[in-house]
């Protein structure tokens, strides 16, 4: 590859990469703004961060 090919996959590629966590910030801002219109308060401290969510895991009976 070449100096100019290098550049447009790097350039391209960090362009993509953004774009992702754009999409990824902005669709985790939306389903948390959802839940807190739900429980009508602000669930700032009670949000999990990595799922974006605050309800609680449940478990099924049969599995441990």
């Amino acid at each position: 590859m070449d100096g100019d090919a290098v550049f447009w996959v790097t350039t391209i590629g960090g362009l993509l990469s953004l774009g992702a966590w754009i999409w990824y910030y902005a669709a985790l801002g939306k389903s948390i703004s959802q839940e807190e219109k739900e429980a009508g308060r602000d669930l700032t401290y009670e949000i999990n961060p990595f799922t974006g969510s605050a309800k609680p895991y449940k478990k099924k009976n049969n599995q441990k």
